[in-house]
């Protein structure tokens, strides 16, 4: 996995293009509405000590984020030195409204930063946070809270003073300026006392009362009974009356586009000073009622529900969470959200005509009549199955799935971080999405042994670039013929899988799939009509500085552009086949994938080629590779590609998708589906300037 630079993270959430279903929310130009903000836990902070951030009112997008910048960068063309999604992680795949990020890290420069909070993967500025990192050996005053209710006991903790035994804290009004003509509200000498007889240079100073009066605040630290201020931070002071329970997280979130077959809901509520009355709690599914899982931990009200049924493909569906607190009078509380179901599909895997689950191939090697073809290299010549950089992994090979339950070298150095190294563990990551026989298979998508091709934690200087090809097998007298195999795909930056078959013994190759970055989908306009189709000619031929590149047994140098590690010939044909997959996301493309390979019907040498090409990017792996000639085809639903340009969404599916229409409305839950008009082809763009919808594809 090559672990990029934040500069080329940041390019590729302006070109990201999402791989969606067969219903897709465009949100373009539109924001919440109320006033989201950001603060962090203190106005100052000592290099490497831990930052965190709260952020409040969000807009509850799973890729809302936050940021921060040096004084002088501006956030887009330079990149964040440190950054999180809302949900505190680099994938960004909850939706969270109010939370607290941490960055264990924090920051070795000293000076002013800026954290800034964005929305949805734009540079759009919801909220700034100006703080600063000083010396090690500079004075620091911190309140233990930025929010206090009246009468609430109020902390304050100094850090490197003179020790002086009249040093002392007050706290003012924000705008007072400390001085004989105006005294402080509340205020103790370092040894909490009012007399001021022992000096400390740390400590930490309570004062049980706390403040009467709402509004904001601010402590300062002064030396040797003056009004010289060494240190300060601000905090703010609320009415008991305001502070009441609180939804800090809700999902789905509203407007989803991408439920699970069987659907989820969990939401999180902070107590204030009234709590949530637990019996109060109501959640309603399309109307009716369910009962959720209620879990109380301190002040965090947990509210979970998971259903028992698959629900229909595309379906749209309601939660209302009602509950109230224990004040006098009570208030209520009501949150609405809305999604759509993914257009899953039901893969029927039965009587496979040929199949291979890999358990009986010992680790290094490959069943019989598979062959594999490396252009890798490694770091360390040892083979080790617990490194990711030694030669075990310079080819496909056989692994045992329960090594990615562990810990792995990484780049042939046991030195690297331990973070590295259970990273790969994301290589066994579910994914409800599938259904399978008729029931969600969540995974995880290998079990026992299975075939593994390695790019990521290998060579970082180096491209890694594999080829594993299959036996002719004789499928005469079949007809329908599909392949399906459990996929351990991850798409990391301009990494490509590639999928063709043969039928006749690698003379020549057919397209079955190519994983490419979504964001590097290519799209042309016809002039005449408008309409907007994926150019794979131009998709494949672009050349991209960190595609792999390889030298092959004839001396030449190949590679820098996807097309360099296909079989079959490039051409305009190759559109239908190119697939958009999201960059860094572990579950995205976990899937049992079924492809219908309508050349091989009857042919008695079909071979199949599989390909991972990467510098440093992430996997592939294969298990129960099968081929299926069922009665009937399992009728798989095309799937809605979402590529972003400059100024526009572009909307594809398959060129085959032969007697689908494209329908949009603006919000879930009212209006009626509609035709979009204006389509012709397999492509629609979208101005995201114009108002959001919701858009899908009907038969």
């Amino acid at each position: 996995m090559k672990i990029p630079t934040l500069s080329e993270h940041l390019h590729r959430l302006l070109r990201l293009g999402v791989a969606a279903l067969a219903c897709y929310a465009l949100t373009a130009g539109s924001i919440t509405a109320t006033a989201a903000t950001i603060r962090s836990d203190h106005d100052n902070y000592y290099p490497g000590e831990p930052i965190r951030i709260t952020f409040v009112d969000g807009p509850g997008n799973a890729k809302d984020w936050i940021g921060v910048y040096p004084p002088e960068a501006e956030p887009g063309p330079v990149p964040s030195t440190i950054w999180q999604y809302v949900d505190g992680t680099q994938s960004g795949t909850t939706g969270v409204k109010e939370g607290t990020l941490v960055f264990p890290n924090g920051l070795a420069l000293g000076g002013d930063w800026f954290a800034y909070f964005f929305v949805n993967d734009t540079y759009t500025k919801l909220d700034t946070n100006l703080f600063r990192v000083i010396d090690p050996s500079s004075p620091a005053l911190r309140v233990a809270s930025r929010r206090y209710a009246t009468g609430e006991s109020i902390s304050v903790s100094f850090t490197n003073g003179p020790a002086g035994a009249k040093d002392w804290v007050g706290i003012y009004k924000v705008g007072q300026t400390p001085g004989s003509s105006t005294p402080s509200t509340v205020w103790a000498y370092v040894d909490g006392t009012q007399t001021g007889t022992t000096g400390k240079p740390d400590g930490t100073l309570v004062f049980p009362a706390g403040l009467t009066t709402a509004g904001e605040w601010v402590a300062h630290f002064l030396i040797d009974d003056s009004y010289d201020i060494w240190a300060s931070e601000t905090f703010t002071v609320v009415a008991q009356s305001t502070v009441i329970p609180r939804v800090l997280t809700i999902s789905p979130a509203n407007g989803s586009s991408n439920l699970p077959p069987i659907l989820e809901f969990s939401a999180s509520i902070t107590n204030g000073t009234s709590k949530v009355v637990p019996g109060s709690i109501q959640l309603l599914l399309d109307g009716a009622p369910v009962t959720p899982q209620t879990v109380i931990e301190n002040d965090l009200v947990r509210i979970t529900y998971t259903g028992t049924t698959l629900v229909p493909a595309g379906s749209e569906h309601a939660w209302v969470l009602t509950f109230q607190d224990n004040a006098t009078p009570s208030n209520a509380f009501r949150e609405e959200t809305r999604g759509l179901v993914r257009n899953y599909r039901n893969i029927v895997l039965a009587n496979p005509v040929v199949f291979e689950n890999f358990d009986a191939v010992p680790e290094g090697s490959l069943p019989s009549g598979w062959t594999e073809k490396s252009y890798s290299t490694v770091v360390n010549e040892a083979v080790d199955f617990g490194d990711l950089g030694s030669a075990a992994f310079r080819t496909w090979t056989s692994v045992d799935a329960d090594r990615f339950k562990g810990s792995f070298v990484t780049y042939g150095n046991p030195e690297n971080p331990p973070a590295w190294g259970t990273d790969y563990q994301r290589v066994l990551t579910s994914n409800p999405a599938n259904v399978v026989n008729g029931a969600v298979y969540p995974g995880p998508f290998a079990q026992g042994r299975f075939l593994f091709g390695n790019s990521g934690y290998a060579n970082g200087a180096s491209s890694q670039v594999l080829f594993l090809f299959t036996p002719d097998f004789d499928l005469s007298g079949k007809t329908n013929i599909h392949l399906g195999f459990k996929s351990l795909w991850e798409q990391n930056q301009d990494s490509i899988a590639t999928m063709e078959y043969s039928i006749n013994s690698g003379a020549s190759w057919l397209p079955i799939a190519y994983f490419i970055n979504a964001g590097d989908l290519i799209t042309v306009t016809n002039e005449t009509t408008g309409a907007v189709s994926i150019d794979a000619e131009t998709t494949l031929t672009t050349e991209y500085s960190d595609v792999a590149r390889y030298t092959d047994e004839q001396g030449n140098e190949l590679g820098g552009t996807y097309g360099a590690f296909l079989a079959a010939p490039v051409s305009a044909d190759l559109a239908p086949f190119l697939q958009g997959r999201i960059d860094d996301n572990p579950a995205e493309s976990k899937r049992v994938e079924w492809f219908r390979l309508p050349a091989a019907d009857n042919q008695a040498k079909v071979r199949f080629r599989f390909g991972h090409a990467g510098t440093d990017s992430w996997y592939f792996g294969i298990d129960d590779f099968g081929l299926y000639a069922p009665t009937a085809d399992s009728g798989t639903p095309p799937q809605l590609t979402v590529t972003r340009g400059a100024t526009d969404l572009t909307i594809t599916w398959p060129a085959d998708a032969a007697g689908y229409v494209l329908e949009t409305k603006t919000s879930l839950g009212s209006g009626t589906w509609q035709p979009v008009t204006g389509v012709t082809g397999t492509s629609h763009k979208v101005s995201t300037s114009g108002s959001g919808g919701f858009y899908r594809l009907r038969r």
